[in-house]
């Protein structure tokens, strides 16, 4: 059985009322739902909180998932439109109340690091930060499209399913992408 033809077996059964089904699915895409929301520029102390309002989205929802389309892009869909809210309420909170983001750069000394050593790790957390800052620059569609097919590897007609566009608007959108990623990168290289 494929990975595809798994998950559509296990949201069907999770459907049924499976909650074993259901915490498999959970399992075999928490982490990359978590990772996403890195990606995407949500704070660490609301990525579990996304990862867990997508899933009880989905869920509420797993009676209008078409089994004949795979799962991990309609879960994705669900998992970025629970991003793009946490966006709109900061933002709107921000607007009303001048409430400032926690700054998890604060507590990044604070949490215990499994990393092998020190040095690899401020070298990781800077690189991540070098990325982070590069995809902060593109456009709203653009980082996304780059980290579904870029990051969580998914195919054009995956990437298509999780955002509701064509497979061709993904490949257009990638081709974009990724020609402002090198334009971004040369300009940031030429500045350092």
């Amino acid at each position: 059985m494929t990975g595809v033809s798994t998950d559509n077996f296990l949201a069907r059964r999770a459907a049924d009322g499976d909650q074993h089904a259901f915490g498999q699915l959970v399992q075999r895409h928490g982490r990359a739902l978590a990772q996403a929301a890195r990606s995407f520029g949500i704070p660490e102390t609301d990525i579990d909180d996304v990862v867990q309002d997508t899933f009880i989205a989905a869920w509420h929802a797993l009676d209008e998932f078409d089994e004949e389309k795979p799962f991990r892009p309609w879960l994705f869909r669900i998992g970025l439109n629970k991003m793009r809210d946490l966006h709109r309420f900061r933002r709107v909170r921000h607007f009303f109340f001048g409430a400032a983001d926690v700054n998890e750069a604060a507590f990044a000394d604070a949490a215990p690091s499994e990393a092998p050593g020190p040095e690899r790790e401020i070298g990781a957390r800077r690189e991540l930060a070098h990325i982070n800052r590069i995809l902060g620059k593109l456009d709203r569609a653009s980082r996304e499209v780059i980290i579904l097919t870029s990051f969580l590897e998914m195919s054009h007609p995956e990437a298509a399913c999780a955002l509701d566009i064509s497979p061709k608007a993904v490949e257009s959108r990638v081709t974009r992408a990724r020609a402002r990623l090198a334009a971004l990168l040369k300009a940031n290289e030429k500045n350092n």
